[in-house]
Formats: structure tokens, sequence, C-alpha cells
């Protein structure tokens, strides 16, 4: 108690202040005079003024509030913004693919690419399609543009199929227009290439090439691309480099032909082969 007797003694010169100023204030606003009411009437303008000019200043950590706010609602909107434009790419994609599928000749089984290389020289893509789909080796891959490739390994939920830029794979082609026969193949450094054309055949730049009937493996007609160099390579050969239709880089959905070789005629072609040499 001696205490704070000892601590109120040291601060009583404040507390006397305090209690005149809070009783001036009392007989002020219980006066009514001429003079009062005119200080009190100029006391509110000076402080409605003053809270009008703090009214013009932001609340800082409202803004920060309503920024955060904002900036989570555009990453939201943005996301929502991808997701249409995604599915509208893949309804498009899979109407083309919808109308080739039902104007094709050609039993057809339909796969999403789920990996791909593109930078070897032999190139290859992964599809989520096998055995379960009647998916088997040798067949051809295509979309609705023309040849992707064809299936060199099946497992029975997944298949890989060499692509068209893999140095190992070879194709009977021919000049859609001028029916000039060819062997189409990758160079492994970014050209696929018409081969074994004569310098005096009638290839133009702009050409279709398509596979040829002398294919076993794939089905003749099939477009591939277009030539765009056909000068000459050397005294006997053209050089004949073709533009694929489809674009490796962007593909995502191909169909898989339910074709295969016939064994008949590749056992014939290879049993005359080995008794020719």
């Amino acid at each position: 108690m001696k205490i704070l007797l000892s601590y109120l003694g040291n601060l009583k010169e404040y507390i006397i202040f305090s209690a005149l100023i809070i009783a001036s204030l009392l007989l002020i606003f219980q006066n009514d005079n001429i003079q009062v009411r005119f200080i009190r009437v100029i006391a509110v303008n000076v402080i409605g003024t003053i809270q009008d000019g703090y009214s013009f200043i932001p609340n800082i950590f409202e803004l920060e509030r309503e920024n955060k706010s904002l900036r989570e609602s555009n990453i939201e909107l943005s996301k929502e913004l991808s997701l249409l434009k995604e599915s509208k790419l893949e309804n498009l994609r899979l109407n083309s693919m919808l109308e080739f599928r039902q104007r094709t000749n050609y039993r057809v089984a339909t796969g999403k690419i789920i990996g791909k290389t593109l930078i070897q020289t032999r190139n290859n893509i992964t599809l989520n399609i096998g055995e379960k789909d009647s998916v088997k080796i040798g067949m051809p891959v295509i979309t609705d543009r023309g040849l992707v490739g064809k299936i060199v390994a099946v497992s029975a939920n997944y298949s890989i199929a060499q692509i068209l830029l893999n140095k190992d794979l070879k194709i009977s082609v021919k000049v859609q227009r001028s029916r000039v026969d060819g062997i189409l193949a990758w160079d492994g450094e970014g050209k696929v290439r018409m081969k074994n054309v004569s310098k005096s055949a009638d290839v133009k730049t702009g050409d279709i090439i398509i596979t040829s009937e002398y294919s076993n493996t794939f089905p003749s007609g099939i477009p591939i691309g277009y030539v765009t160099t056909d000068n000459t390579l050397d005294n006997l050969f053209k050089n004949i480099e073709v533009e694929t239709f489809v674009n490796f880089e962007t593909v995502e959905e191909v169909f898989v032909l339910k074709s295969l070789s016939d064994d008949e005629r590749r056992d014939l072609e290879k049993k005359f082969n080995e008794k020719v040499k």
C-alpha cells in the first residue's frame, strides 16, 4: 500500500493536471453562452476537416489484403482460362480425328502419345495402348494428316513406335503426281529424303509423297509429305528433301492401323532374295 501511495505521490502533478483538463472540458461543454458555442463550432469544423483529409490517405493494410485477394483471383482465372483453351484445342483435335476415323476404310485403335524422343538418331514414341487394344508389332501408325511410323514393341497396355525421324525406318514411297518411286529415309541430321531417284525422274518442288504398293508394311496411298528440294545430288541421282505432313513436335494423338504385312508375300520375297544371293 505504501508503494502505491508513493507511486501516486510521484504522479500527483499529472493527476491534478488531468483532472483540471477534464473539469475544464466539462465546464465548456455544459456552458451554453455564445462564445463557447462559437468555439465548439470551430473545433468541430477543424476536426471534420482533418478527418476528411485523412480519408484520402489509403489504408495500407487494407490495400495489401485487397491486392493479395486480387492476385489469388487472377491466378485462379488464369488457370481456368488455360484449361478452357486446352479443352478447346483438344476438342478440335479429337473432332478432326473422329472425322478421319469415320471416313477411313481401315480398322484403327486410337492412342495418346505419352512419351517421345526427337533429338536422337533413332527416335520413338510411346503410346497408351497395347495388346489389350489389339495392337501388334508391325502395325502402321498414322494421324489424320499422314504417316507417323510403325509399331516395334508391345506390352499389355503400352506400345512403342518408330517414327519417320528414325534412321532404321525405310519406306517405299512414290510421287503422287508422276508415280516416280523411291525410298524414304531420315538422314539423322534433320532431313527426310527420298532416295534412289534418278536425275531424269519427273519430281518437282511441291509434289506430294505417299506410300507405295511396293511396301509390305504400309498400305499404299498414305500421305507422308511434300517435296521441298529436288536438285541434282550427283551425276546419277536427285537430292530430294521432303517436309512431313505430321509435326512430330506437336502431335499428341495417333491411330494404329490394324493392318499387318502379308506373311506369304514376305516369306516368298525372302526366299527369293536368299536364292539370288
